[in-house]
């Protein structure tokens, strides 16, 4: 995951930089963090500070990046909107269909990490995504993140029911089953006037 961390990271330094309107508008320390501590909720480390038993891993690790900043002595630079802005970055990062109707910097760093599943854009040229893709390799990328997705859906699956995560836990995961789990059973479960 180091390897993916550091392109997004890059990849959206790219997109920024490339962009003279995302320039004036994304705070670059904001975005730099946010991208850096994206997956740190991920953290499989027994008994980690990090991780809860009841948060979604965006959640754990936007609590995380949070507290992080403000134990720093320089933290006092930051006031209550960039640690917003990290915060919902990184707790929107992987559900682009909320994080793009937030501030530019929010939605810069979700799109930052789809470009580096889903290749070039956004002003990043193929030359540079493969130049960023050369630096820090993908060679075992989808097998992590299969790996920390069935790992989420091994130990807290209640907060897996519903989400991009559900179906990774339905097909690798041994007694997996968002059955009487999901919106629909609790609709369907509420008494009907």
């Amino acid at each position: 995951m180091y390897n993916h961390v550091m392109r997004t990271w890059l990849l959206g330094t790219l997109m920024v930089t490339n962009n003279a309107t995302l320039a004036t508008l994304v705070d670059p320390e904001v975005q730099a963090v946010s991208l850096l501590l994206h997956d740190i909720g991920f953290d499989q480390s027994p008994n980690s500070p990090i991780v809860s038993p009841d948060r979604r891993f965006e959640v754990d690790g936007a609590i995380a990046a949070r507290e992080f900043i403000k134990a720093l002595a320089s933290s006092k630079q930051w006031d209550d909107h960039p640690l917003q802005l990290v915060w919902d970055s990184i707790a929107l990062h992987s559900e682009a269909r909320y994080a793009l109707f937030k501030e530019p910097d929010v939605a810069t760093v979700s799109t930052t990490i789809h470009m580096d599943f889903g290749g070039p854009g956004n002003g990043v040229t193929r030359a540079e995504y493969d130049a960023v893709v050369a630096a820090f390799p993908k060679a075992g990328l989808r097998d992590a993140v299969l790996e920390a997705f069935m790992w989420l859906c091994r130990t807290k699956p209640g907060v897996t029911y519903d989400t991009y995560v559900q179906p990774f836990g339905e097909r690798f995961v041994a007694n997996y089953s968002a059955a009487g789990h999901q919106t629909i059973d609790l609709l369907l479960s509420a008494p009907s006037d």
